[in-house]
């Protein structure tokens, strides 16, 4: 990177300004997270920031709970091990969806029991996969489908639920399996698929919120980077 900072030595640590710049690889400096910026996580947890009330909502690292607003100094940098969200409208759409990547192990049998129960209810499980918008993902709809599910790179959802706020969300989930787990199966069931499903439930059955919780405010960020959705970007 020595190219890029002709005019200082590559023998110095942060441009000699440790207030103002981080150097986390050694390679390059870089601004750590501000007021602003959509959402970021370090070791003290989930930050996801509040245009309205102008500060950011922290969520515990241990269980997703509501620890209240944060203010961040500028340049004020995270703990430990972080990462940020990126701004992810306008690219290029240039996935193709890639059967090795689905979280089969769930799939299958979901599939499989939808496909049984419309043989004897008339109906079907229709592919409404749109790879122009969504890409890298297969998505099917059946009206035996409570809610909507994104396994890996596969997204489930029912008729009533294939509406651009729901797909979009489900669609972040995929991003972060991509972008942020890097396709690893069991890392993303662990942190976000079971995560996800339990908050669900709890909503069903307890007084919990499913929106509002750590793994579906970090779908809801993504997917609306994504299509440019403000609606999801503020949830």
């Amino acid at each position: 990177m020595a190219e890029k900072y002709p005019g200082w030595s590559p023998y110095n640590y942060t441009l000699q300004n440790p207030v103002n710049f981080t150097d986390p690889t050694g390679m390059v400096v870089e601004e750590p997270p501000v007021n602003g910026l959509d959402w970021f996580a370090d070791d003290t947890g989930d930050y996801f920031w509040n245009e309205d009330e102008g500060k950011y909502e922290h969520y515990s690292p241990k269980d997703g709970s509501f620890q209240g607003y944060y203010s961040a100094d500028q340049y004020a940098e995270p703990v430990g091990d972080y990462s940020i969200i990126f701004d992810l409208s306008g690219m290029e759409p240039d996935d193709e969806y890639d059967p090795s990547k689905t979280i089969w192990s769930v799939a299958a049998p979901l599939l499989a029991g939808f496909e049984k129960m419309s043989a004897v209810t008339f109906s079907e499980v229709k592919d409404i996969s749109d790879p122009e918008k969504y890409p890298g993902v297969k998505i099917y709809s059946s009206e035996h489908m409570n809610g909507a599910i994104t396994l890996g790179n596969l997204i489930i959802t029912n008729p009533d639920m294939e509406g651009a706020n729901t797909l979009d969300h489900e669609y972040g989930h995929y991003l972060d399996y991509k972008f942020h787990f890097k396709y690893n199966k069991t890392k993303y069931l662990q942190e976000i698929g079971w995560p996800s499903l339990k908050s669900a439930t709890e909503s069903t059955f307890g007084n919990k919120s499913h929106k509002g919780s750590t793994t579906e405010k970090r779908a809801n960020r993504l997917g609306g980077e994504w299509s440019d959705n403000k609606t999801l970007k503020k949830r």
